[in-house]
């Protein structure tokens, strides 16, 4: 299982060992620091609902279990209570060690979208422990899912290994890397090595399972999304999964009726979140506008409900998206003025509504964009790089060089457009494809088309895969 939401449980796992080459904790509890140790296990085996549970008991057991609240805000469970344990984290920070001091910092710059400190922090940590396998597996994390650097991701899994070669979650983490490093022989590898390490846990198989996704095998991967599911029935995540799969067979009734099911047995809120915004991808790729605006505005009603209004800016934002994609620029502005409201009068800390004013600005100079309204789109775009500059937040420079990358494409600046393609996501469909228009308007059909195939043949399901892949298709 890689989704965007596991992708940042994976990053903000920490060593705990009381051995003086890893990171201590500092507890006054022994029955606490076996249920942290407990839950680590679980949220390494991304088994969060469990993980959550045992982290809130170690925090009853000791109210000033600073990584624990830091933990138990990773575990799940929506806005406010990933900000409510994160700032007690923060809260006890003069009262543990140093290196889980620079470990609640590092968490804290990046929830604050503070990339220079984020990667400061980092590097503290793996100079004050250079020989913690969690450590190094956690920068590997960073530099293959923030800073999307590749090579240095690698050198920091194989140093995990090297520490500790029978640890399960590096084998999961570089699997994926070597996916999208077009190593499917490593990839095998290293996911039957995760199999081996824990045969009895239903994350190793569930990621086998999208291995096989990724190539087109429909039904060996159910198989296996049963087997995770079999191995764990509270594992409900598989079964999104194998709804992906049907969805991909042109199933998508079918494919709903597994999000449903993912929905119904979710254990916490950012699943039922994970649920319902599939349920709108599956709209989406097959052409029901309606259907996936109904789904979006579900969640973020829902979200509404359970004071999480991350999710609900999530929804509009994607309500946009969808919109803007579909040729219905008029109800994507309605959405957009809908985001730049919600932002204003929802219950965020200031730091939270500053990183959604950004990306609503982009979102904006996106929205002027994909209507050719150029003047416009270049009226904000001095201050999106401003803002960009200013926070060094990689994620978010990736986003803003995909909007800059579509407006120099549209002034037929096609140099300076692949330019900036090549600074967004490297993994995003939506951004082959637009470097696929890039090459098609410049001459380089060639190019263009093994682009378009990539997409067509991508079955890395996301919305920004669900708005193009139709798209790509006509192309060939």
């Amino acid at each position: 299982m890689k989704t965007l939401y596991l992708v940042l449980i994976v990053i903000f796992i920490f060593s705990c060992s009381q051995k003086a080459a890893e990171i201590p904790i500092t507890t006054t509890s022994t029955e606490a620091l076996q249920l942290f140790i407990d839950g680590r296990e679980n949220l390494e085996n991304l088994k969060t609902a469990d993980a959550a549970e045992l982290f809130d008991k170690a925090i009853q057991k000791d109210p000033n279990f600073a990584k624990a609240y830091m933990y138990r805000a990773f575990s799940g469970g929506g806005y406010q209570i990933f900000r409510k344990n994160l700032d007690k984290a923060t809260e006890l920070i003069d009262q543990v060690s140093d290196g889980e001091k620079h470990e609640i910092l590092y968490a804290k710059a990046d929830a604050d979208g503070k990339g220079t400190q984020q990667k400061a922090e980092l590097d503290t940590l793996l100079m004050l422990f250079p020989d913690d396998k969690r450590v190094h597996g956690y920068a590997g994390n960073y530099y293959y899912y923030v800073a999307q650097d590749y090579d240095k991701a690698l050198q920091h899994y194989q140093r995990t290994i090297g520490i500790d070669p029978a640890y399960p979650p590096v084998y999961n983490s570089m699997a994926y890397l070597y996916i999208d490093m077009n190593n499917y022989d490593e990839a095998e590898k290293s996911f039957q090595k995760y199999i081996e390490l824990i045969p009895d846990e239903p994350n190793p198989y569930d990621s086998y399972a999208e291995f096989l996704l990724r190539q087109g095998k429909h039904e060996e991967s159910i198989q296996q999304y049963q087997k995770s599911y079999e191995v764990d029935p509270s594992f409900s995540i598989a079964l999104s999964g194998i709804g992906n799969n049907y969805i991909f067979m042109g199933d998508f009734e079918k494919g709903r009726e597994y999000y449903q099911k993912y929905f119904d047995q979710a254990r916490n809120l950012n699943q039922k979140m994970g649920a319902i915004f599939l349920k709108a991808v599956s709209y989406v790729h097959e052409g029901q506008t309606e259907g996936a605006i109904k789904s979006l505005e579900e969640r973020a009603a829902l979200a509404i409900e359970k004071k999480s209004p991350n999710f609900v800016t999530s929804s509009y934002d994607n309500a946009v998206f969808v919109l803007d994609e579909a040729g219905a620029p008029k109800e994507a502005a309605e959405y957009l003025d809908k985001l730049d409201n919600f932002i204003e009068t929802a219950s965020f800390k200031e730091v939270d509504r500053k990183t959604f004013r950004y990306y609503a600005m982009v979102d904006r100079c996106y929205h002027y964009t994909m209507n050719n309204n150029l003047e416009e789109a270049d009226s904000i775009v001095v201050k999106c790089k401003q803002l960009a500059e200013e926070r060094q937040n990689p994620e978010e420079i990736q986003y803003l060089n995909l909007v800059l990358g579509m407006l120099e494409a549209k002034k037929k600046n096609y140099d300076q457009a692949l330019e900036y393609l090549a600074g967004a996501d490297k993994e995003s469909p939506y951004i082959w494809y637009w470097q696929a228009i890039v090459f098609e308007e410049s001459g380089n059909i060639d190019k263009a088309q093994d682009l378009y195939r990539k997409v067509a043949n991508c079955t890395n399901n996301g919305m920004g895969l669900a708005v193009v892949r139709g798209k790509a298709k006509e192309k060939l």
